[in-house]
């Protein structure tokens, strides 16, 4: 065969094959993991990066819909017994199969993590207890009618029950870093990139990637500029600022939808001696007349459009309008300052009163000084003070705010976890009203709220938590001020669908 023969043959072979640099990925992420361990630290670094690597029961898609998982089906055969079917044939990457006996395992680890700072526990609450009831097949027990379970699932990842004695460090080591997932583990330190090999024989299809380094790039501009220097290939977490910039630029997509992230205002509604407020010893936003004035003094539209370059999408209600629970249809408020100082008036506050409006630094601060120019044209007098990021949660979990502006996240996809953890009295129900630092909540709310959360039938139940958070928007016991979006971007080659949880998935970053 001749040297022109030999070199047509290879050309013509390696027309269909990807090249290397097609097969490898390079993600930029502002956050990096702090650990392998799929049960230690609940937090949004560590369960976007790890959900490459393990499976769930159920997953979710991009706008936080329930979906099989590692679960083909589940049904509910009493008011304390669901049962789960596995799908056939799974495998984890040790090439051990998936069996029942493995999620009993799993869910017998998430409490029995010693020294977890944050664990995974909640996602959990009410279940009783995992019965094998055959390879495929497993019952899980609650303690009572428990309809958010299989959303709770979404967090809950599955390990082999071979390595489900192991701790933290056989986790961190790579030893017991074994799960199901498109990605195997390749390599891993503290701050160093994650590196990821493709699982070739995941259960959900093919895997685009042969490789994935997932590198920690936490300042704003060096992320950015790593993806226009060619030096990865994809980010998350695109600062506003340099949205246009990456906009204007042919060699690169900007992929942006809506997220499960919320800006919301936090009134105390409880204490007359609420903190930052100066109204002569009296706190005017315990009065709903209040609350609503200071909701309709705010020009939501244009906090959306000008102060977050249009990556937001305006409403007053506290959780995105597309996750379960929420009111879909719901029309934003425009602003009047006029109706708004006419209900101040009506209040017995037409004097006004001043007020210290703290703000979380992640995301607000630019939001705050716009919330705090409408109120003071209303006649609420209010200065702003941006808490460091470490001081901000100790500070708010202590009450030391009146009223304060941070970012929430319906994680779960649903209301009820709003609804719960902010809006039930503390201290009444255990585990509920665990985030209500502002003392919203009455007996009669707990009352439809605990019915709600044990309301099987989801068309009941949705009606009950859209009921809740019509009331919520219409107190304005938390005040919605915009939802905003999931922002990446990647080199022009490639496409995402941006994930309402933020999280960055490998296998769904595609070549065009």
């Amino acid at each position: 065969m001749s040297l022109l023969t030999r070199l047509a043959l290879a050309a013509s072979l390696l027309a269909g094959v990807p090249t290397v640099q097609a097969q490898t990925l390079r993600i930029g992420i502002q956050s990096p993991p702090s650990t392998l361990d799929p049960h230690w630290l609940l937090n949004l670094s560590n369960t976007g990066a790890l959900r490459n690597i393990y499976d769930t029961l159920v997953a979710r898609d991009a706008s936080m819909a329930l979906k099989p998982g590692l679960a083909e089906s589940w049904r509910v055969v009493d008011d304390t017994t669901w049962e789960f079917k596995l799908r056939p044939g799974v495998r984890f990457h040790d090439g051990a199969p998936l069996t029942s006996a493995d999620v009993a395992a799993s869910f017998a680890r998430v409490p029995n993590v010693p020294g977890n700072p944050n664990p995974y526990t909640i996602y959990l609450a009410g279940v009783t207890g995992v019965e094998v009831v055959d390879d495929l097949t497993f019952r899980i027990r609650t303690s009572g009618p428990t309809p958010i379970l299989p959303t709770n699932l979404t967090q809950i990842f599955i390990v082999p029950r071979s390595v489900a004695g192991l701790g933290n460090a056989e986790f961190n080591a790579g030893q017991a870093a074994i799960g199901t997932g498109p990605f195997r583990l390749g390599s891993w330190r503290a701050n160093d990139p994650l590196v990821l090999r493709r699982n070739e024989s995941w259960w959900g299809g093919a895997v685009p990637w042969d490789t994935v380094s997932m590198t920690p790039i936490p300042n704003d501009a060096a992320r950015v500029g790593a993806l226009l220097a060619g030096d990865v290939d994809f980010i998350n977490n695109v600062p506003l600022q340099d949205v246009e910039r990456i906009r204007g630029d042919q060699r690169v997509a900007l992929f942006a939808g809506p997220s499960i992230y919320a800006v919301n205002i936090y009134p105390d509604v409880e204490r007359d001696d609420a903190p930052g407020i100066e109204a002569g010893g009296r706190n005017p936003m315990k009065e709903v007349r209040v609350r609503r004035a200071m909701s309709l003094a705010l020009n939501r539209e244009g906090i959306s459009r000008t102060i977050l370059e249009g990556l937001a999408d305006p409403t007053d209600q506290a959780v995105p309008p597309f996750i379960f629970g929420a009111v879909a249809d719901r029309p934003v408020p425009t602003a009047d300052l006029a109706a708004a100082r006419a209900l101040l008036a009506e209040a017995g506050w037409g004097q006004g009163f001043g007020l210290t409006l703290f703000c979380s630094p992640n995301r607000t601060p630019r939001i705050c000084q716009a919330i705090a120019a409408a109120w003071t044209r209303i006649g609420i007098r209010t200065s702003v003070e941006v808490v460091p990021q470490a001081n901000f949660l100790p500070r708010r979990n202590r009450r030391d705010y009146g009223v304060f502006v941070t970012v929430f996240g319906s994680l779960t996809g649903e209301t009820s976890y709003l609804i719960g953890s902010q809006l039930h009295r503390r201290g009444v129900v255990p585990g509920l009203g665990a985030l209500n630092f502002t003392g919203a909540g009455t007996e009669a709310m707990d009352a439809l709220i605990d019915r709600a959360r044990g309301t099987l039938d989801d068309t009941d139940r949705a009606r009950q938590l859209s009921a809740l958070v019509r009331q919520a928007a219409d107190e304005a016991l938390i005040i919605g001020v915009g939802i905003l979006r999931s922002v990446n971007a990647g080199k022009a080659g490639l496409s995402f669908t941006a994930r309402a949880d933020e999280e960055v998935q490998a296998v769904d970053i595609r070549p065009r």
